[in-house]
């Protein structure tokens, strides 16, 4: 990893990869089956304001049209997603407990579980259960029982072209390097097989993800400069609270609620979502400042106490992507979080911070260093005369909470954030002078050559990206079936089977 102001340097360390951008780190699944694979089942549809914005400002049609809504329900009804089977662990029960208190709009977060309780807090590593119904249980066997074969250890260097009499790129095939495993069946050991390959195949469909994705087509000598434009993020920011009694928060299901009161404040579809948080210690604690080294395992030992909640916001101006100078295999991010967006996280904290008092909370603890956590008075520290509000009916009137959430929006809102969504690096739109693919994945400016992954996104999705990326890649790969159906080889090729 490396951190430089205003750049991120991407590299794949086999599990995880990592970057740091000033102001934004960002984390992307790099393992098999994806992000599918290290996601929380988060599997939210693509929203009506979204689509009507790809579609009425982007001139995509499809995303209006019930081709798109089939892919939708086609993509949920392989993977079983549902509401039905849901058990929200305490973390979950908060924010649906505390928007009821608080008037605001909330809803179950559908899961992509085949219809059974999934209660793994661990699928950000991955489902250990097989119980999340991600790529490698479904859509890669699915694949494989229809005939295709799957490489370990390739990496792409590039794809590969020759050229029609017109001067049209026609794409035919891809070029890497593969590594074997070593004698002992692991990926990191010394002495592996390495061999140059030349796949050839008629037709080549990128599925890298909105960060290789742009570097490998810029690799391969494509110079469209909507390649690596328009990347866009969900950024967000994290609270936690503390509770009077244990709830061992990495038990049960990671994200089964949102509170959707506040995603549309600006009135065009920009806002913020309030959603629970992964409570992976290694992962939950290091977002909050370092105070002392006896405060952090003070604070440690608190977490089987604690809930932790982000505040996403759906990006309106994005950033870029391009191989870095000195090693083109690596990706060199540039991004700046908005200030619009960084005014919408902020009143999603706040609004995370008044459900979480009226909810009851001990503390209320913010990732900002200078901004010391809310306790909850306790009886001694009142005065003589003074009852204690009883913690089961707080009010947000109440003048101590009122004192720091006050010093809390004066702070201006974090400077650090965080995403794990990234979409629209290789956008689709309607010619080549706006966007990078057409309303089909297809490559402007080339033959036989999609894209097939969220790096098509015209915009950020607004909600958790799985299913909008899936119902997507449904439509692709569809066009690319009716192509091949209507070209000759197509029509051979069924006449044999025939």
């Amino acid at each position: 990893m490396s951190e430089s102001e205003g750049y991120a340097h991407l590299f794949d360390n086999g599990g995880m990869m990592m970057s740091q951008s000033g102001t934004m780190s960002m984390a992307t699944g790099s393992t098999w089956g994806g992000g599918g694979t290290v996601n929380w089942s988060a599997s939210l549809q693509t929203q009506g304001y979204v689509r009507q914005e790809w579609s009425r400002k982007f001139g995509l049609k499809y995303f209006t049209s019930a081709e798109f809504q089939q892919d939708l329900d086609a993509v949920c009804d392989r993977m079983g997603v549902g509401t039905a089977a849901i058990e929200h662990n305490k973390t979950n029960q908060v924010l649906l407990e505390g928007a009821r208190k608080l008037g605001w709009s909330a809803k179950a977060v559908p899961q992509n579980t085949g219809g059974e309780a999934h209660n793994c807090g661990y699928c950000t590593l991955g489902c250990g259960s097989c119980g999340k119904k991600g790529p490698t249980e479904t859509f890669l066997p699915d694949a494989a029982e229809a005939g295709a074969r799957f490489i370990e250890g390739f990496e792409c260097a590039e794809v590969t072209f020759t050229q029609s009499a017109g001067g049209q790129r026609i794409a035919t095939g891809v070029r890497g390097r593969w590594t074997a495993r070593d004698a002992a069946g692991n990926t990191v050991g010394p002495g592996r097989t390495t061999r140059d390959l030349h796949i050839l195949a008629p037709r080549v469909i990128v599925s890298t993800g909105s960060i290789a994705t742009p570097v490998l087509l810029k690799r391969s000598g494509l110079t469209n400069t909507h390649i690596g434009r328009h990347l866009h993020l969900h950024p967000v920011s994290m609270i936690g609270a503390v509770w009077d009694t244990d709830v061992r928060p990495w038990e049960g299901p990671i994200l089964t609620s949102v509170v959707n009161e506040f995603e549309n404040l600006s009135g065009d579809g920009y806002g913020a979502k309030l959603e629970a948080t992964t409570m992976l210690p290694g992962l939950f604690l290091p977002a909050f400042p370092w105070r002392s080294g006896q405060h952090t395992k003070a604070f440690a030992a608190t977490m089987r106490r604690m809930t932790g909640y982000i505040s996403l916001a759906r990006d309106r101006y994005g950033g870029s992507i391009a191989p870095t100078p000195d090693d083109p295999s690596r990706a060199q991010i540039t991004y700046e979080t908005h200030a619009s967006d960084k005014q919408h996280i902020l009143h999603g904290l706040l609004r995370l911070a008044e459900l979480l008092y009226v909810a009851g909370a001990r503390e209320i603890h913010s990732t900002l260093p200078t901004l010391p956590p809310f306790i909850r008075p306790s009886a001694s520290s009142q005065p003589s005369n003074t009852t204690l509000t009883p913690i089961t009916s707080p009010s947000l009137n109440d003048t101590a909470f009122q004192t720091w959430l006050s010093a809390f929006e004066a702070t201006g809102g974090p400077t650090r954030f965080a995403s794990a969504h990234q979409m629209g690096s290789c956008r689709m739109g309607t010619a080549e002078w706006n966007s990078a693919v057409d309303e089909k994945g297809r490559v402007w400016g080339c033959e036989g050559l999609w894209v097939c992954d969220a790096s098509v996104f015209p915009s950020a999705s607004g909600v958790n990206p799985m299913i909008t990326n899936m119902g997507i890649a449904r439509g692709i790969a569809r066009s690319v079936v009716e192509e091949w159906r209507a070209s000759s080889g197509g029509k051979q090729e069924e006449k044999a089977k025939l």
